[in-house]
């Protein structure tokens, strides 16, 4: 939408610059998108008088004048068919660049011509281009066109919000402008003089869709003088990109743009049976526009029509069979609301898009037809003349019952950090147009006016006090901004690249799963994982809960990549799982959980192929773990139904079960289509990251003094596990013992039912000194005996 500067400064007194204007409109919430002065060009061309003319020799339609521009007389050659001595004329002189090209001194047909003489379509005033645009005798020559005609304007182009259809007009801008900058608002001049004869002595009003036509006013005025508009008129039309065309016209275009609500005119005698109808459209019904168009109607849209005939396309377009005319002297004036959804319905339908239908659609006030149809009943009279009738044509079959909505005072220091009092809240809204009823405790109640249809909760309350009052004068302060975890987000980017690192490749899946995939997998009942996020509406059963385990997508991605000729795979993904857990709302884990399958690195010929196993995978898992500073976790057999027992372990830490791995069974692997042995790891991620040590590493220094190495071998009831075995080695004496290995275990002849043989590799060091043979011997002692009592081992 167009907003024009100099039209409002009709309802406002400011002296704002239109740079600082085009500011203040922007902090009142209307987005100001370009601005620029359509006078501008205009200041190029001069009032200049025709002295004399003559034929051109050598044309008979072109005339060569004299044309003085008040300093000196120059030669021109014009084509026009109204070209006169003695007229008064817009003068384009040498070098003036006027709509893309500029004017030269050229010769025609032998003659110089050191100008243009211009028609009002070639400076952008009307779509008149019968001849040049003739001034009036008084118009002094040599001065600017644009100052004659008071062109000098700033026009800003907006981007009206749909929910503000009280902007849609320089009116409603104004009053918006009046409550930001507390300035009194001017009100147009709405009162009219009529006479006693009675419009219902000459016109009816039939509404037959009510609730399509909400409301429909109209108003007859007698004996008009069709004519051109005054300079004024023209020139406050021409700033927002509307074309003058006649008084009566122009005069229902400008009370548009100033009020924001359409209206029509039509030609009273051209009404047969001198009635109003409002009604749908019969179907295959057709209506001739004024757009020269004949649409072909349907039952859908809603019609303004006589007895006989549609006469306007209602808030779309009128119709040419009952438009204003030169020989026009009885108009009906028509001001109407309709609802927004049919008229958008039918401008998209007929591909039609007119300044009304764009009012229209946005839903404005029914109680703004009335004070727009007096707004142009004034107009009218004022510059076309005539008799205005007494009396309307009103059909209003729900009038506007206005809402009451209530302010707290606390609500507006809660939200908007705005300590503000009873008499300034009132202030600010009462300048809007809102009528204040009554005050509580803590609380206002306020009557919304009825073209503020956006205003329905307390929010939209506050929403305008912090607009009138300045966003950016709330004070303000600094708070840390805790935005993120950085560990936490490094963290997991550090796991991420170190799987990548090893090989693997990460996906993405949906957050849907089906609920029968924990029935493949064996998930006991009880299981926390049983505790589903349902879906109200889900697309099918397949999506039908939020997935509380990533393993089965994980599955089907292994099962589509095998079947692609993938065999040797490395998965993983980093994601949320869900579970309900007695919770209103779902409960989100992060889980890290990867999937491996066939060869654990390329087949290369010079390399014996390695199958991935249990072993790699909870090297892996240890890797992982160590990049998050949680040291020597243990690992004990797993209970999980979809492992292969013996081949799985659960990973606790400080008695945290941080997750589990191992070799998925082969039968639930037969379940998803997958008929080779897989291998998967799936970490609870929140704990992990949870257990993360935030401090600095600290720098140890390279010990001076060489280890020492010792190996031990000896027999153990299967029980007893290795972590548990390892942890008690390095208590025996933590400053010396710095790493405990196991490097073989075996299981076979020779070894007692029930026992295995484990060998460990230590190593000793001290940063002090060197370690004696006798020194390490004690401690290899010590071990042994600690070993016995606790584990019951046999040395071999």
């Amino acid at each position: 939408m167009k907003i024009s500067y100099n039209w409002l400064k009709d309802y406002l007194d400011f002296d704002l610059k239109p740079a600082e204007l085009g500011n203040e409109l922007t902090f009142a919430g209307i987005e100001v998108e370009g601005l620029h002065y359509p006078g501008k060009e205009l200041e190029q061309i001069k009032i200049a008088e025709i002295i004399s003319l003559h034929k051109h020799p050598q044309a008979d339609n072109l005339s060569i004048c004299q044309v003085n521009d008040g300093n000196s007389t120059v030669q021109v050659i014009c084509g026009a068919p109204n070209c006169r001595t003695g007229q008064k004329v817009a003068l384009a002189p040498i070098g003036a660049s006027l709509t893309g090209f500029k004017i030269k001194k050229v010769k025609l047909r032998g003659e110089e011509s050191l100008g243009m003489l211009c028609s009002e379509k070639e400076l952008g005033l009307s779509g008149d281009h019968e001849g040049i645009m003739i001034l009036p005798e008084e118009a002094p020559a040599g001065t600017n066109l644009a100052t004659y005609l008071q062109l000098q304007d700033a026009v800003y182009d907006t981007e009206i919000t749909p929910n503000r259809p009280d902007l849609l007009g320089i009116y409603g801008i104004a009053r918006d402008l009046s409550a930001l900058l507390k300035i009194p608002l001017k009100q147009p001049e709405l009162t009219s003089e009529t006479i006693p004869e009675k419009i219902e002595n000459h016109l009816s009003l039939e509404n037959q869709a009510p609730d399509l036509c909400t409301r429909y006013t109209a108003r007859m005025i007698k004996g008009v003088s069709i004519g051109e508009s005054p300079h004024w008129l023209k020139n406050r039309l021409l700033a927002v990109g509307l074309r003058p065309i006649n008084n009566i016209v122009d005069i229902t275009n400008y009370v548009m743009m100033e009020l924001g609500h359409p209206l029509h005119a039509f030609d009273y005698d051209k009404l047969e049976g001198k009635k109003i109808i409002v009604r749908k459209a019969a179907e295959q019904e057709k209506f001739p526009a004024l757009d020269e168009q004949t649409y072909t109607l349907s039952n859908d849209d809603l019609v303004i029509a006589d007895e006989k005939k549609p006469v306007a396309l209602a808030g779309v377009i009128g119709g040419s069979n009952s438009h204003i005319t030169g020989t026009t002297t009885d108009i009906v004036l028509e001001a109407a609301n309709f609802l927004y959804s049919s008229i958008r319905k039918t401008a998209g339908k007929h591909l039609i898009s007119t300044d009304s239908s764009y009012r229209f659609e946005r839903n404005i006030s029914d109680e703004m037809a009335e004070i727009a149809s007096k707004r142009a009943a004034q107009l009218i009279l004022k510059i076309a003349g005539g008799r205005l009738l007494s009396g309307k044509l009103d059909s209003y079959p729900d009038p506007f019952k206005p809402p009451l909505v209530k302010l707290r005072l606390s609500r507006i220091t809660r939200l908007l950090t705005l300590h503000l009092d009873e008499k300034t809240v009132k202030n600010h809204l009462e300048a809007l147009g809102l009528k204040w009823i009554k005050s509580e405790p803590d609380t206002l109640w306020f009557e919304i006016p009825p073209y503020r249809k956006d205003l329905l909760r307390e929010v939209d309350l506050l929403e305008e006090i912090i607009r009138l009052h300045g966003y950016n004068n709330i004070a303000s302060v600094d708070h840390n901004q805790d935005i993120m975890d950085k560990n936490r987000f490094y963290t997991r980017r550090k796991l991420k690249s170190a799987l990548v690192d090893h090989g693997f490749s990460e996906v993405i899946n949906w957050s849907f799963s089906d609920p029968d995939y924990l029935d493949k997998l064996k998930i006991a009942d009880g299981d926390p994982r049983r505790d589903l996020v349902k879906l109200k509406n889900p697309l099918g059963k397949s999506f039908s809960i939020l997935r509380p385990t990533l393993i089965p997508d994980l599955l089907k991605n292994a099962l589509y990549n095998i079947n692609h000729g993938q065999k040797d795979l490395k998965i993983f993904e980093q994601a949320k799982v869900f579970t309900r857990n007695d919770q209103k709302l779902a409960r989100e884990k992060l889980r890290l959980t990867g999937i491996m399958t066939g060869h654990s690195k390329p087949v290369f010929w010079q390399d014996k192929s390695v199958e991935v196993d249990y072993f790699l995978v909870k090297g892996i898992i240890e890797e992982l773990l160590e990049l998050c500073r949680i040291d020597c976790p243990d690992f004990i057999p797993s209970t999980q139904a979809y492992y292969l027992q013996g081949q799985a372990a659960e990973i606790i830490f400080k008695d945290l079960n941080l997750g589990s791995c191992g070799q998925l069974d082969p039968k639930i692997a037969t379940d998803f289509d997958l008929d080779l042995p897989v291998f998967l790891f799936d970490l609870d991620l929140e704990r992990i990251l949870e257990q993360v040590a935030v401090v600095d590493p600290v720098f140890r220094e390279i010990p001076k003094f060489p280890p020492v190495l010792r190996d031990i071998s000896f027999l153990v009831e299967h029980k007893y596990s290795f972590q548990a075995i390892r942890n008690k080695i390095l208590a025996v004496n933590p400053d010396y013992i710095r790493k405990v290995d196991l490097f073989d275990e075996y299981k076979g002849d020779n070894i007692k039912a029930g026992f295995r043989s484990l060998s460990f590799k230590l190593v000793f060091n001290s940063s002090t000194k060197t370690l004696t043979d006798e020194f390490i011997n004690d401690i290899i002692q010590n071990v042994i005996r600690k070993l016995e009592s606790e584990f019951q081992i046999e040395m071999r």
